[in-house]
Parts: structure tokens; sequence; C-alpha cells
């Protein structure tokens, strides 16, 4: 139960699913650090959140993200948050049930339900996650995934400019998107997956 409630309070402090992004803070709590050349985008602005969403369900496509979740869940359970995290649970659950005498008649789903609401009204599970993400995801993040993510960018967007020229073209090439700024509107998406 532990585990389980990990994941789904993860998604919540992250902002929600991978589908629906992320505050993509840094462990200093500011911005994660530009990427080069990713000023104002040429024709103004930011990435078109259509084009980052095209990349999102590609990058998922190809199973980046899955990759991305099994390397952090692969040494998670070997940093001292996890570790201090989950005997934080384990107490607070043992202490729980020493307080229920148990009998035949005992209702282990309600008691179950109940144990799980009152882990997650305590907020140890939030706090404990951040410390979590601190340890596993943060140090991935510009070393090992920003490489890659940027990568596939770079590969579906040469795709897709492929596709524009081979077809009527609808927009002075000067108008494409930067790459570099299209990574960065996905990076958010990786604290909320891993």
């Amino acid at each position: 139960p532990a585990q389980e409630g990990a994941g789904r309070g993860a998604g919540r402090s992250r902002g929600g699913t991978a589908g629906e992004g992320g505050s993509g803070a840094a462990p200093g709590g500011g911005a994660p650090p530009p990427l080069p050349g990713a000023g104002a985008a040429v024709g103004g602005g930011a990435a078109e959140p259509e084009l980052v969403s095209m990349i999102v369900n590609h990058l998922k496509s190809q199973g980046l993200f899955d990759q991305f979740r099994r390397d952090c869940l692969a040494d998670v359970d070997t940093k001292p948050a996890y570790q201090n995290l989950r005997q934080r649970v384990d107490n607070f659950v043992s202490n729980h049930l020493a307080t229920h005498t148990w009998s035949p008649h005992l209702n282990k789903n309600q008691l179950r339900n109940n144990i799980r609401q009152q882990v997650l009204k305590s907020g140890m599970l939030e706090s404990g996650i951040d410390r979590i993400i601190s340890q596993v995801v943060d140090p991935k993040i510009n070393h090992t995934f920003r490489p890659q993510v940027e990568k596939a960018v770079h590969e579906f967007l040469a795709t897709l400019n492929h596709k524009e020229e081979a077809g009527p073209s609808t927009a002075p090439s000067e108008e494409k998107t930067d790459a570099s700024i299209t990574v960065q509107g996905i990076l958010p998406f990786l604290r909320a997956v891993c």
C-alpha cells in the first residue's frame, strides 16, 4: 500500500500525470537551467502546445518515458529518502494497527482503506516523494534524460519538416519552432513521469 500510495502521491505533488505535465522545478526551487539557444522562438514565444503534445505522444509511443521510469525505479530503493519514507509509513501503519483488536469479523478492506486515507492525510507521502524525486530523478534529468529527449525531438522535428517540405508549405522556414525550445517544453513531463 505504501508504494501504491507513493506512486499516486507523486503524480499529484508534481501537478498531475505525465500527460498533464508538472511543475518542472529544479532541486533549488527554481526553473530548470535553460538549454543553449532557448531564448524566444523565432516568430514570438515558446513552443506551441500542440507541437509539444505531439512530441510527448511520439516519445511515449517510442517507450522513452517508460524507459525513464524503469531507470528511476531501478535504484529508488537504494536512496535514503525512499528508505526513510518506507520506515515512516511502516511505523505509522504499525501504530495504527496496534489500536485495533483483530477478530475474524474485522473488515480488512475497510481497515486498509482507512489506513491509506490516514497516511495520505498525514502529508508524509508528499514531502517524502519530493525528497525521493530530488535524489532519484533530478540528478538524471540533465545528464541522462535531456540528451535522449533532445535527440528524439530533433529526429521528430526533422521528420515533421520533411513531411512539410514534401507537401504544400503553409509557413516560411524561419517560423519553424526551434528544437531546443520544444525540448524545454517537454522537460516538465520527465519529473511527472518518473
